[in-house]
């Protein structure tokens, strides 16, 4: 915006350098060499006035002393308007460029680096894997192929370290029954670990691996866990590594009734995938910290994670002697599955429109492969509704129907269709 000062400059032995009325731009502003010359360009520029009488009887009476009586003659009337026409803004240009400086030392300096680019202000969830992923780890059992022979993957999954001298937290279904299991680092490095704990209850287990100070995940409690919460699971669904899901938690205690599994605990509800090679991972918030340890999927958006307040109880209790009660022999069928409760199948015939119209059974999601299940031709997704002619209702009917030390008749429904399958444990 244009100003205009008006101003004397300069008045020595008679001769005005110039006064006159100035338009300073905000262009002339910023260039500072400009305005610094300016009063010395126009004191050459404009003809310096002579004056006969002392500059002070030139200027009217309002420049005079209050108590002066001047006469204001027609000649220094007309000194003064030649006076007014070249002299009275020069120095306000000064005044002006004064002004401008005073303002500009207090102006902020913009910088680009002073404004964090978006990225690095909404990568929260980038940021809590890059801090948590190197204490994650693939975990995986070999066995001979029932048909080929050949050595293949029995079962795989995640866990991730809660100790630097190599203790590991995963899912039991994970280890299964077997004793020695793979272990790969974030790192890349592989070593073969030995299963020390087993909770079948609780489904948790641990692994140990001789390395050590390596990288850990500290757990926290759940207590003041709320939903809506971001969370991320993270694990190595399908054998790749280091692969995450985010979502939000869906409901911080849903009780084992509402789900069929008589273990007398609650679960994390979350809407993050949690798929085949995921259970065991852990299920983080936003600061780092395990909320919980990745167990099942039911169907997209419906997944379960065991609350971390059970792995520290777990962790506390867990021994030689535990493993040693828990590891007792017992027929292996090869399956994980949950009980179909009325609210589960309301919920999930409204996702999927093509899940059958049944009443109670027990729905398989994982079927490990070799295993007596696979064998007989046991798919995940399969309903058990029978089993030797007697509804199944629970998991529970199905354990129990284990320790009969028989083969099973199982009745299934397979994508809509029933079918029967009989099962060797």
């Amino acid at each position: 915006m244009p100003l205009s000062y008006f101003c004397i400059t300069k008045a020595t032995q008679g001769r005005v350098c110039g006064l006159v009325q100035c338009t300073v731009t905000t262009t002339m502003m910023r260039n500072t060499a400009s305005l610094r010359r300016l009063p010395s360009l126009l004191c050459r520029s404009v003809p310096a006035v002579s004056l006969r009488t002392p500059v002070s009887s030139e200027l009217p009476h309002k420049f005079l002393h209050p108590g002066s009586s001047q006469p204001d003659s027609l000649q220094t009337r007309s000194g003064r308007n030649r006076i007014n026409r070249y002299a009275v803004g020069a120095g306000a240009l000064l005044s002006g460029y004064l002004l401008w400086r005073q303002r500009a030392m207090w102006l902020p300096i913009a910088s680009a680096s002073t404004v964090p680019p978006p990225s690095s202000r909404f990568n929260f969830i980038a940021d809590a894997v890059e801090k948590t992923a190197p204490a994650v780890v693939y975990i995986e059992i070999l066995g001979r192929h029932p048909f080929t022979q050949q050595q293949i993957a029995v079962s795989n999954g995640s866990g991730f370290v809660v100790r630097p001298d190599g203790l590991i937290l995963t899912n039991a279904h994970v280890v299964a029954d077997g004793r020695l299991v793979t272990v790969k680092l974030h790192d890349g490095r592989q070593f073969t670990g030995k299963v020390e704990a087993v909770d079948r209850r609780s489904d948790l287990a641990t692994v140990r691996i001789p390395a050590k100070g390596l990288p850990t995940l500290p757990l926290t409690r759940t207590d003041q866990l709320r939903p809506g919460e971001w969370v991320v699971a993270m694990g190595s669904p399908l054998a790749l590594n280091n692969t995450i899901t985010a979502g939000v938690v869906s409901s911080v205690h849903r009780s084992s009734k509402e789900l069929g599994i008589h273990n007398e605990m609650d679960y994390i509800q979350t809407d993050a995938a949690i798929n085949f090679g995921n259970s065991g991972g852990p299920l983080i918030n936003l600061d780092g910290n395990v909320i919980g340890i990745n167990t099942m999927k039911v169907t997209a958006g419906i997944s379960f994670a065991i609350p971390a307040d059970y792995a520290m109880n777990f962790l506390e209790g867990a021994s030689k002697k535990s493993q040693e009660e828990t590891s007792a022999d017992r027929w292996y069928l090869g399956i994980t599955m949950l009980t179909l409760t009325p609210s589960l199948i309301l919920e999930l015939q409204q996702r999927d429109p093509m899940f059958p119209h049944v009443t109670n059974g027990v729905l398989v999601w994982r079927v490990m492969l070799g295993s007596p299940a696979n064998l007989a031709g046991l798919q995940p997704g399969d309903i058990i509704v029978k089993i030797g002619g007697a509804e199944v209702k629970s998991s529970q009917d199905v354990y129990k129907a284990l320790e009969v030390w028989k083969p099973l008749d199982i009745e299934v429904i397979h994508r809509g269709t029933r079918k029967k399958l009989k099962v060797q444990p």
